[in-house]
C-alpha cells in the first residue's frame, strides 16, 4: 500500500487536504469520488528510503538565479541558445549549474527544444520556470521572458537574504542569552543560595522563585534538554502532515505583523509570476495554476487552487479572487479594471512592483523593531535576576 496526499473540494466549495492509503492512483480517485469530493491535486508521499533515490534534483534559488542571469545576458547579446550555453560552460564554477548546462547541450544536439532539454536534465529547473520557457519559445519572446525571469528570481533571492539578515542577529542574541542564563542559574545562583541558607535569612518571594528555578535546572536540566529535542522531533514529524502544515499556515497568517509580511511576500511572488506567465503567452488559467506553485503558505495556496477551475467555467478572475481573504479589495479592483480594459499583464506588473515596495518597507520596520524588542527582553530578565539577588543582600546589610 502507498500513501497518497490529496487536495479536494466539497459541494460547499471548502478545500480539504487529507491522505489515503491505496495501491495506485485509480483507487485514490475512486475513494475521493465515494467521499463525494472533487479532486484538485493528488500526489504520492514518498517514504524516507526513497527520498534519495532517482528523483531529479532541482537547482536551489541561488543557483537558478545565477544560471538564468548569465544565460539571459548571453541571449541579450544576440548569441544563439547553443552558443550562449557553450560560453556559459567555460565560465561556470558551480558544479550543479555546469552539469545542467552540459545536459541541456546534449539534449539540444539530439533535437530537443530548450524547455524539453531543461526538463530532461538532472539537475533541472522548477516546473513553472520550464513552462515559461516553453511558452516563450513558442511565441518567439525568449529574450524578454528570460530578462523578466531574471528580475523575478533576483527579487526572490533578495527577499530571502533580507529575511535571513533580519533574523541572524536576534537568533544569535537569543542563543547567547540562553547560554548566559544557563550559567547564571546553574553556577552563580547556587552559590548565593548556599550563602543565604547559612545566614538563615528571610528571602523575598522573587528570590525563592529564582532559587527554585535554579534547583530545577540543576536536578532536571538534562530532562529539559531531552524534552526540548523530543519536541523539535515531534514538530518535524508533524510537518509531514498536510493538515498540520495547513493549520500552521492559517495560524501564521493571523499573527500580528508577521501575517501581513507573509501575505505580502506570497502575493508579490504570485503576481510577478502571473505577469511573466501571461507575458510568455500562457493562458490565464494555466498562468494562475503555475504561479500558485510559487506560494509557500499552504492556506493561501489552497484558496487559490480552485481559481483556475472557476476561470475555465467562465468566471472573471476578479470575481474568483473575492472569496480569498489574502487578496485585499484594492488589488481585486485593479484586476477587475485590467480585465475590462484587456491589460491584465500591465496590471499584474504594477501589482508586483507595488507589493515589492510594501514588502521592503515591512522588512525595514521588522529590522528596526526586532532588535530593540530582544534587547528589552534581555534587559528585563537580567534586571529581575539582579533584583532577586541584590534585594536579600541589602536586607542582610541592614540587619547587620
Amino acid at each position: 500500500m502507498k500513501l497518497f496526499t490529496y487536495k479536494a473540494m466539497d459541494k460547499s466549495g471548502l478545500v480539504i487536504i487529507d491522505t489515503i492509503n491505496a495501491k495506485n492512483l485509480n483507487e485514490v480517485e475512486n475513494e475521493i469520488e465515494k467521499r463525494k469530493l472533487i479532486a484538485i491535486k493528488i500526489s504520492e508521499r514518498k517514504k524516507i528510503s526513497t527520498i534519495f533515490s532517482n528523483k531529479k534534483k532541482i537547482l536551489n534559488l541561488k543557483q537558478t538565479s545565477e544560471f538564468i542571469s548569465n544565460f539571459s545576458m548571453m541571449i541579450e547579446t544576440g548569441m544563439t541558445i547553443k552558443n550562449s550555453l557553450e560560453a556559459l560552460q567555460e565560465s561556470l564554477k558551480d558544479r550543479a549549474i555546469l552539469e545542467l548546462v552540459e545536459n541541456i547541450l546534449t539534449n539540444l544536439v539530439r533535437g530537443d527544444s530548450l524547455s524539453q532539454s531543461i526538463s530532461k536534465s538532472s539537475p533541472t529547473l522548477s516546473e513553472e520556470l520550464i513552462s515559461m520557457i516553453d511558452s516563450a519559445e513558442t511565441n518567439g519572446n525568449l529574450e524578454l521572458i528570460l530578462s523578466n525571469m531574471n528580475l523575478y528570481l533576483e527579487r526572490k533571492n533578495k527577499f530571502q537574504q533580507k529575511m535571513t539578515n533580519a533574523l541572524i542577529y536576534p537568533f544569535f542574541l537569543f542563543m547567547v542569552t540562553i547560554i548566559v542564563l544557563n550559567i547564571i542559574f546553574t553556577q552563580v545562583i547556587p552559590q548565593f543560595a548556599m550563602t543565604f541558607e547559612d545566614a538563615n535569612a528571610e528571602l523575598p518571594s522573587i528570590t525563592k522563585i529564582l532559587f527554585n528555578i535554579s534547583n530545577f535546572l540543576q536536578n532536571s536540566g538534562m530532562k529539559v534538554a531531552f524534552g526540548f529535542l523530543i519536541t523539535i522531533f515531534i514538530f518535524i514529524l508533524l510537518r509531514q502532515s498536510s493538515s498540520f502544515r495547513y493549520s500552521m499556515s492559517s495560524f501564521l497568517l493571523k499573527a500580528p505583523y508577521l501575517g501581513k509580511l507573509i501575505t505580502h511576500a506570497n502575493l508579490s511572488r504570485f503576481a510577478h509570476q502571473v505577469y511573466i506567465n501571461l507575458l510568455s503567452g500562457l493562458q490565464l488559467d494555466l498562468s494562475i495554476s503555475l504561479a500558485n506553485n510559487s506560494i509557500s503558505n499552504l492556506k493561501i495556496k489552497s484558496d487559490l487552487a480552485i481559481v483556475p477551475q472557476q476561470i475555465r467555467k467562465g468566471n472573471p478572475l476578479s470575481q474568483s479572487l473575492k472569496d480569498i481573504d489574502a487578496f485585499p479589495d484594492y488589488l481585486i479592483s485593479m484586476i477587475s479594471a485590467g480585465e475590462e480594459t484587456g491589460s491584465l499583464i500591465t496590471v499584474f506588473d504594477k501589482i508586483s512592483n507595488h507589493l515589492d515596495m510594501q514588502l521592503e518597507n515591512s522588512l525595514e520596520r521588522l529590522n528596526k523593531l526586532i532588535e530593540p524588542i530582544i534587547i528589552v527582553f534581555v534587559g528585563v530578565v537580567v534586571s529581575i535576576i539582579a533584583f532577586a539577588i541584590l534585594s536579600p543582600i541589602l536586607s542582610l546589610n541592614e540587619f547587620v
